[in-house]
C-alpha cells in the first residue's frame, strides 16, 4: 500500500490571496521590503484535494536556513461556496479560526518552502445537498519574526516582508496530477489524460461528485478533485501497469442513478468511441472502474455493452438505494439483468467493506457475486492486514478467472441505522496517512464504504498473487 491521505467531504476551488505584513523594527538593518509572490500548491489525496505546501521566492536574496522555522508564517485560509443550501457561509467542516498547521519548512538558496499538515486545509466543500461543489478560497499570509538575508559579506540582514498571491481558481493552483487532465465539454462532461499508448481507463465517480441538475455549475472537475479516482490511473504506478494509457473521467449532470432514465449509458458509450476513435484506442483494452453510485453505473455499462470492457473493477456498487434515489422502479438491476454478465467477455473484480454504512453488501457487490457465482465452486483466501496501511480482507474466485471479490475487514462494528432506514453492522476501514510529510504512515479508520481507495492503490490480490490492477492488465 502506498500513502493515504485523509477523506474530506469536499468540493472546488477557486483561489484569491493577498497577504498581511508587517514591517521591521526600525533599529535593524534592512533592505527595502517587497512584495513577493507566493505559490499555493496542492496535492488529491484518498481524502480529496488539500493544500500541502506555499513556496516563496525571494529572488536575489540568500536565506539563512537557520533563522526560518515553523512558526516564521501564519496562514489563515477562509473557505465559502457559491452555490447550494450554504451559500456564502463559511465551509462547516473547516475551522477558520486558526492558521493551517506548519509541519516543516525547508530553505534552498533564495527559496522557502512551508510544508502544512496534509489533513488541514482541503480545497473542496460538502453542501447539504450532498455534492462536492466549487468554493471560493481566501488566504492571509503573515511573516511573524524577521528571516535573516546573508549578504556577500557574511552579514545577516533581518527582513520582513509583504506576501501575494494572484491564483484566482483551483486552475492556478499547482497540482502535478491535476495539471494531466483536460475538461471536455460534451453532452456528458468529462476530463481526459490523453496517454501515449492505446489502452483506455474510464472511471465512473460516486454521487457527490455530480453536477446539480438545477443550478447548471458546469464544474467538470469535482471528480478530479474529491478523491484519487481519476488522477491515480495516470500515476507512475498504473502506466507500470497499463502504460502511459488514456484516462475517461465522467462527470454525470445530475446522478448515475437516473442513467437509464436520462439515457446516460447510450451517451457515454458514444463518448468512449469518440475518444477510441480519436486516440487510436485498441477496442480490446478498454478497461473500467467506479465507486458507489459509479460501481453502479459501472455495473450497468457492462449489462448494457457486456463486450465493451477487457475488464471492470467495481467498488461497492450502491445498487441497493438506486430505485430511491432515482424515484424510478427499474434502476437497480434485476437478477436476471446480473446473471447476464455469465456471458459477457468482461472480466469483473467487485470490492467492498464486510460492513458498508452507506450501501449494503447484501444487496450490492455481495448480491452480485452471489448471482455470479451460483452453481460454480468457489475457492476463497483470506490475506492479513499491514499494521498501520490497511485492513485484512478475503478474496472468493471461482474457476476460469472471470469473477472475483474481495471483502475487506471492518473494525469497531456497530448495529446501525442504514441510508434506507434498515438496520444493518456498521464499522470502520483501516488505512494509512502521512499527515505531517516526514515519510512515516500512520493509522486511520475511515468510513467502512470507501472501500474504492484499495482498489485505487491496488491493493486487493487474489490467489495467484496477482493484484487488481495487473489482473485487469493481463
Amino acid at each position: 500500500m502506498k500513502k493515504f491521505t485523509k477523506m474530506s467531504l469536499s468540493s472546488l476551488l477557486a483561489v484569491s490571496m493577498l497577504a498581511g505584513c508587517s514591517q521591521a523594527d526600525s533599529n535593524k538593518e534592512t533592505p527595502n521590503s517587497n512584495a513577493y509572490a507566493v505559490e499555493m500548491h496542492a496535492t488529491v489525496t484518498d481524502a480529496g484535494q488539500y493544500i500541502d505546501k506555499m513556496v516563496v521566492d525571494y529572488g536575489d536574496k540568500k536565506i539563512d536556513a537557520n533563522s526560518v522555522d515553523n512558526e516564521t508564517f501564519e496562514v489563515m485560509m477562509t473557505s465559502t461556496v457559491t452555490y447550494g443550501e450554504a451559500k456564502g457561509q463559511p465551509y462547516a467542516y473547516y475551522d477558520a479560526s486558526k492558521p493551517i498547521e506548519v509541519v516543516k519548512t525547508e530553505v534552498d538558496g533564495s527559496v522557502v518552502t512551508v510544508y502544512f499538515n496534509q489533513s488541514a486545509a482541503p480545497t473542496l466543500t460538502w453542501l447539504a445537498e450532498g455534492r462536492n461543489n466549487p468554493a471560493e478560497l481566501s488566504f492571509t499570509v503573515t511573516q511573524t519574526k524577521d528571516i535573516n538575508e546573508l549578504s556577500s559579506d557574511k552579514r545577516e540582514l533581518p527582513f520582513t516582508a509583504e506576501y501575494t498571491c494572484a491564483a484566482t481558481s483551483y486552475k492556478d493552483l499547482i497540482d502535478e496530477e491535476v495539471a494531466k487532465f483536460e475538461d471536455v465539454q460534451a453532452d456528458i462532461n468529462y476530463q481526459i489524460h490523453k496517454g501515449s499508448n492505446d489502452a483506455l481507463i474510464v472511471w465512473f465517480h460516486g454521487n457527490g461528485e455530480g453536477d446539480f441538475p438545477t443550478k447548471d455549475t458546469n464544474n467538470n472537475i469535482s471528480q478530479v478533485l474529491a478523491n484519487r479516482g481519476t488522477v491515480a490511473w495516470a500515476t507512475d504506478e498504473a502506466q507500470e501497469v497499463f502504460g502511459d494509457a488514456t484516462v475517461m473521467s465522467f462527470q454525470t449532470p445530475n446522478a448515475w442513478y437516473f442513467c437509464k432514465k436520462d439515457n446516460y449509458l447510450e451517451t457515454c458509450y458514444n463518448e468512449i468511441q469518440e475518444v477510441v476513435k480519436a486516440n487510436k484506442i485498441d477496442a480490446s483494452k478498454i478497461y473500467v472502474s467506479g465507486c458507489s453510485a459509479g460501481g453502479f453505473m459501472t455495473t450497468r455499462m457492462v449489462i448494457a455493452y457486456p463486450d465493451l470492457f477487457k475488464a471492470a473493477m467495481i467498488n461497492c456498487p450502491a445498487l441497493d438505494v438506486a430505485n430511491a434515489r432515482s424515484e424510478t422502479e427499474d434502476a437497480t438491476p434485476t437478477d436476471e439483468e446480473i446473471a447476464s454478465l455469465k456471458d459477457s467477455k468482461t472480466k469483473i473484480w467487485l470490492v467492498q467493506g464486510e460492513t458498508d454504512s452507506s450501501v449494503a453488501p447484501e444487496g450490492c457487490a455481495k448480491r452480485i457475486w452471489n448471482i455470479l457465482s451460483e452453481g460454480k465452486q468457489v475457492s476463497e483466501k483470506s490475506f492479513e492486514g499491514t499494521a498501520g496501511i490497511a485492513s485484512g480482507f478475503t478474496t472468493y474466485e471461482i474457476e476460469g478467472d472471470q469473477f472475483k471479490l474481495s471483502l475487506y475487514k471492518t473494525v469497531d462494528t456497530a448495529e446501525g441505522e442504514g441510508t434506507l432506514g434498515d438496520t444493518r453492522m456498521m464499522g470502520k476501514l483501516v488505512f494509512a496517512e502521512d499527515y505531517n510529510q516526514d515519510g512515516e504512515l500512520e493509522e486511520v479508520k475511515y468510513s467502512d464504504h470507501w472501500s474504492w481507495i484499495y482498489t485505487l492503490r491496488n491493493n486487493p490480490e487474489n490467489a495467484a498473487g496477482e493484484h487488481i490492477w495487473q489482473w485487469a492488465a493481463k
